[in-house]
């Protein structure tokens, strides 16, 4: 099935997918079994980061290999791509879905690449998403301090480039969670009444159930995590260890038993959307 109306359905039922980042094979299959097993889709992305580290064919053959082993609904999407050309050829190569981070330039020119780089998409059947205000925090290539969305910004960005999704800022942190750290949803309400459009959350891991469905419910139909996969990852790598565990076949078969039951609440979670309106 196509990505694009499994989004439009989100939106107008309000419900979300969860996006999650691989970066190598368990990961990978972690992800897609626990998509296969909630009979859910989700999204498997990969960082500029990731494809440094592992290589871009490297990453889609793994993505190929565990979507026909599981027969799970699962969409490679680029997440946070800065660089054009790895952007392009990311579409050139079969993506279902990019995003193009231009939030750290000034509005115009975001405006202007962006819908560039959206006909481009579209031109080769895929999804294309788009950010505006800057999340903060560090993850992978990404690391700017705090910068919330103008919902004024927002309806010109969406008006000019028409993205698919629109990614916002509202205090949402890439990395670990702070207790200082608060999403605005009186912001993130205004946003939507804004561009009355999909919203994408980045930054979301460790956040609870119900600042989940509040978002869910003002018109987010993505929501990311990325660092609580490496925080399950690592402390898998820690319990192996004080187990005194010599096999690296059964030490990552660890981790990746524990991501996928992790991951698999979080996609069930979301499919639940809202229980606000």
């Amino acid at each position: 099935m196509k990505l694009k109306p499994i989004l439009q359905k989100a939106y107008s039922e309000h419900y979300a997918l969860g996006g999650f980042n691989f970066f190598n094979l368990d990961s990978a299959r972690a992800i897609a079994k626990a998509a296969a097993r909630a009979k859910k889709p989700a999204l498997m992305m990969v960082t500029e980061g990731s494809i440094e580290y592992a290589g871009l064919d490297y990453l889609i053959a793994t993505f190929e290999k565990v979507r026909a082993e599981t027969g799970a609904e699962v969409f490679l999407h680029l997440d946070h791509g800065k660089n054009i050309e790895l952007l392009k050829d990311c579409v050139k190569k079969g993506f279902d879905s990019v995003m193009f981070d231009g939030s750290s330039l000034p509005l115009d020119q975001n405006i202007l690449i962006s819908t560039d780089l959206r006909k481009y998409a579209h031109n080769k059947g895929a999804i294309f998403e788009a950010e505006i205000g800057h999340v903060g925090g560090h993850e992978d290539n990404v690391n700017s301090s705090v910068f919330k969305t103008n919902p004024a910004e927002a309806l010109m960005f969406y008006d000019r480039v028409k993205p698919d999704m629109l990614a916002v800022a509202i205090g949402n942190v890439h990395g670990v969670l702070t207790t200082d750290e608060q999403l605005d949803f009186t912001l993130l309400a205004k946003i939507q009444d804004t561009i009355k459009a999909p919203i994408v959350l980045h930054g979301c891991s460790n956040r609870s159930g119900r600042d989940y469905q509040v978002a869910i419910s003002e018109g987010v139909i993505k929501i990311n995590i990325d660092t609580e996969i490496r925080q399950i990852f690592v402390e898998s790598m820690h319990r192996a260890l004080k187990q005194k565990m010599t096999d690296p076949r059964k030490i990552l078969g660890l981790a990746e038993d524990q991501i996928s039951k992790h991951v698999e609440e979080r996609i069930e979670l979301f499919a639940k959307g809202c229980c606000i309106r």
